[in-house]
Parts: C-alpha cells; sequence; structure tokens
C-alpha cells in the first residue's frame, strides 16, 4: 500500500470534490421540492397528474439511475427537439442534476407522503375550526409532525444519492470518479488499489457529514413550535 502516493493525489481529488458537492446539494434541494409537487398531487388526487405522477414514481424508481442517466443524456435533447426546442449540446453536469432531481423526487416522494398521511385527520380539521391559514396550518401543525417521521428516510436518500453521483462520470463529468479514472488511464492501470481506497474514504467523509447533519435536525425536531395539541397551539 503505498500511502505517500495517496498523499500525492489527493490534492487533485480535491479540486474536483466542489463539483461532487454543487451536485449533491443542487440535487437534493430540488429534489426534495419535486417530491413535496408529486406529494401535493397524489394525496390531492388532481386529475390526470395523479396517474402520470403513479407512472412516474414507478418507472424511475424501477431503472437504474445509470440508464436514467443515459436516457437524459442523450435523449433529452431529441425529446426537446421534437417539441421545437433545439439545444446542440447538453453539459454533462447539467444532465447528472437534472437525472438525480428527477431519481430523488420520486425516491424522495415515497418517504413524504407516507409521513404526511401519518398525521391524524382531526389535526387538520381542528386547525382549519381555529380558522388556521393553509401556512400556518402547516409550519405549526402538520410540518412540527411530519419532520420526526419523514427525517430518518430523508436521510437515507440524501446517503443513496451520495453513493449514486459516483456513476456520473459515466456520461463524461469529471468528478470524482471521473477524476479517478483519468488518474489510472494515466499511470497505465498502477495503484488502482490506493486510488479507490482514497475515493472511499472521501465518500465515507461526506456521508458520514451528511449523516451528521440529518441528526442535528432530528434533535432539533423539538423547538418546532408544536407541543402535541392543537388547542395549545392556538
Amino acid at each position: 500500500m503505498d500511502i505517500t502516493f495517496m498523499l500525492e493525489i489527493l490534492p487533485q481529488f480535491l479540486s474536483v470534490l466542489p463539483i461532487t458537492l454543487l451536485i449533491i446539494v443542487v440535487s437534493t434541494i430540488c429534489g426534495f421540492l419535486l417530491s413535496v409537487l408529486v406529494v401535493a398531487i397524489r394525496i390531492k388526487k388532481v386529475r390526470l397528474l395523479n396517474p402520470i405522477m403513479g407512472m412516474y414514481i414507478s418507472f424511475t424508481r424501477s431503472t437504474p439511475i445509470l440508464l436514467q442517466l443515459f436516457l437524459i443524456y442523450y435523449g433529452l435533447p431529441v425529446v426537446l427537439a421534437l417539441m421545437g426546442i433545439h439545444i446542440n449540446d447538453m453539459n454533462a453536469t447539467t444532465a447528472s442534476i437534472i437525472t438525480l432531481i428527477i431519481y430523488n423526487g420520486a425516491y424522495m416522494s415515497e418517504v413524504v407522503r407516507p409521513a404526511y398521511l401519518a398525521v391524524e385527520r382531526g389535526q387538520h380539521e381542528a386547525a382549519d375550526s381555529l380558522g388556521f391559514s393553509p401556512f400556518k396550518k402547516l409550519y405549526r401543525i402538520i410540518i412540527p409532525q411530519v419532520a420526526p417521521i419523514a427525517l430518518p428516510g430523508l436521510g437515507n436518500a440524501i446517503i443513496y444519492l451520495i453513493h449514486d453521483t459516483s456513476l456520473i462520470f459515466a456520461i463524461g463529468v469529471v468528478d470524482i470518479m471521473g477524476l479517478a479514472n483519468i488518474i489510472i488511464s494515466s499511470n497505465y492501470g498502477m495503484n488502482q488499489i490506493e486510488i479507490y481506497l482514497l475515493i472511499a474514504i472521501i465518500y465515507w467523509i461526506v456521508s458520514m457529514l451528511s449523516e451528521q447533519m440529518i441528526k442535528y435536525l432530528e434533535r432539533r425536531k423539538q423547538r418546532l413550535p408544536y407541543n402535541g395539541s392543537t388547542k395549545e397551539v392556538a
């Protein structure tokens, strides 16, 4: 095991780490917002859109993420061209973010929806009877009860997202794994164990930090303005 070699190439991996982190952060935030939209459509049972959302979730969760990367990167420009929107080249990073948003939006929606449905219907009715606005009801009553249920599942979704980013090199993104392939090729296959071990350590650290962030949010959930009684909140 050549520890010296690992220390020598570490700065190279740290230089591309921001690309991976950017993709993770943007995909997580936008994927969560998409999941909320999907959940709202499914709970309200919006005509036409509800069955489409069901098909979207089923297809997204039933097909490999790598295949979805190829479909977005190579197929989306073709679909847009049929709609009269012509793009010469889709940036690989953009395609990766779009794919991860779509994929994780479906996954997270299946975490958020059960958490929302776990809130007793009486809580909604009591808040409505007290004249709470939709926003106030959501903030004061619903979210404090949904968050403790959903956070562990959302934490797992973020970890899976971090793992999924290891595949985006397949469409040409020079992130951690993309750089690894470049270094291995330039070294004619030498020191592969050291390179992959270093990558594993980096992913491990990023995942551990994400896990700690979720645990921090779980500890703060008790500070949300809900104490188990709609009457007391009013």
